[in-house]
């Protein structure tokens, strides 16, 4: 009789140790399918959070030793004579590969007051202008990626944003637009003091977010958020006061921060950045503030991973040097008609598997919610809420699973017939009688 024959008539037999072993490996089972499951999801949230958000560089002009300073009769004047990063300069950036997209914005960077339409009131009426107070508005490349909007704070409610396509438009606040019973596709007039002259803006956005900061508390009309809005870039150039040649800063948006410091140097060597007086830096913070807990919380699974590991060993390893301990008739009569220590360890390895085969497929379906509550708790403690986990158990788990099963019974069964492996037949067999 062979030893796998041998090994199916032991489990038949002892039907008790066989559901206590039943048991604990399908307890282990639950516990190994659960980690692995979590390992996955969190792996599969990082990359969701590496597309989602992505990493930044940021480029912007250096104003170190890049002044002139004049005397005049307000006093000292001072005026940026550096590099500007021009229109070149960003197409050249928007083909590095890796380089998803880019935006800036220039907060404050129009003015305008309203020519046929009225701001919210504010607090106090500073008038300095023939149509009233003006109110600051956000030059912007592609306002959803501004950050209020990135955020969450604002969001789009009706009409698109405003792209670097753009020209002469803007968005405005969903109050300030009931306010004036305005809507997508109106033209708004605004006065601006800068270049003394009317602009005409159509609305192709408006955005909540500013409701119930208007109030009586603003000073000033630009200090109450819903008279504040976004405009394009050439509506800023060309109604500044002066001529501009390029922005003075810019976010460009990598697609894998993972691989930041490759599209950093590659963004470097341009020749349209060689020798101008502008800085390049990353910036990750924004990826790093939601990577980050997720980075700690697949090491931490990791680590549980190896621990229950390391328990299992053990105790697979306990209860088997029991068991054995209590087999010395059974393994003294087979060694007296030949069979040989090898021959008994496989015996024993065998009864392990059958078992195993078993216990981890009859785990599946209680590692289903152990599974899930054991995500969910460990996001709570870890990420702070800075992401979810889809964790799913299927039967890809499956291989993993049975191997490192494996891997586990055959370093117990070694462990625990280590008194088989190093006793002699002869002792073996005295003992038993």
């Amino acid at each position: 009789m062979n030893f796998v024959k041998r090994a199916f008539l032991y489990c038949f037999r002892q039907k008790v140790k066989t559901l206590i072993l039943f048991l604990v490996l399908a307890i282990i089972s639950t516990f190994l399918l659960t980690g692995l499951a979590i390992r996955d999801a969190s792996e599969g949230a990082t990359e969701d959070v590496q597309t989602a958000i992505g990493g930044k560089l940021f480029l912007e002009i250096d104003p170190a030793n890049q002044y002139d300073s004049s005397q005049d009769g307000y006093g000292m004047t001072y005026t940026y004579n550096g590099d500007y990063i021009t229109p070149e300069i960003l197409d050249a950036i928007s083909k590095v590969d890796g380089v998803v997209d880019y935006n800036s914005d220039n907060p404050r960077g129009f003015w305008g007051a309203g020519v046929d339409f009225e701001y919210l009131p504010a607090a106090f009426n500073l008038s300095y202008t023939p149509y009233g107070e003006s109110s600051a508005y956000t030059a912007a490349l592609s306002s959803e990626k501004s950050s209020d909007f990135e955020s969450g704070k604002y969001s789009l409610v009706d009409g698109r944003h405003i792209t670097s396509e753009d020209k002469y438009v803007v968005m405005i606040s969903k109050e300030l637009a009931d306010y004036n019973k305005l809507s997508v596709g109106n033209i708004m007039t605004m006065y601006c003091l800068d270049s003394d002259g009317n602009v005409k803006l159509e609305i192709i956005g408006i955005f909540d977010g500013t409701e119930g900061t208007s109030g009586n508390g603003g000073f000033s009309v630009s200090d109450i958020p819903a008279n504040c809005g976004y405009v394009d870039y050439t509506t800023m150039f060309e109604n500044f006061g002066r001529k501009i040649d390029g922005y003075t800063q810019i976010d460009i948006y990598v697609e894998d921060p993972v691989s930041i410091q490759n599209v950093y140097d590659k963004v470097k060597d341009l020749p349209e950045l060689r020798g101008k007086s502008l800085k390049l830096s990353i910036d990750t913070d924004e990826y790093d503030v939601v990577s980050t807990p997720l980075e700690s919380l697949q090491q931490l699974v990791n680590i549980t991973i190896i621990i229950i590991s390391v328990v299992s060993v053990v105790i697979l390893t306990l209860l088997l040097t029991i068991w054995i301990r209590g087999r010395k008739k059974e393994i003294g009569i087979l060694l007296s008609i030949g069979k040989s220590k090898l021959n008994i360890i496989l015996q024993i390895f065998t009864e392990t598997i059958i078992v195993a085969v078993i216990s981890f497929v009859a785990s599946i379906p209680f590692s289903f919610s152990v599974a899930e509550k054991a995500g969910a708790f460990l996001v709570s403690r870890v990420t702070t809420g800075t992401a979810n986990l889809n964790v799913q158990i299927n039967a890809a788990y499956l291989l993993p699973l049975y191997l490192i099963g494996i891997l586990l019974i055959a370093v117990a069964v070694i462990a625990s017939s280590w008194t088989v492996v190093r006793s002699k037949p002869k002792v073996i067999l005295t003992k038993m009688s």
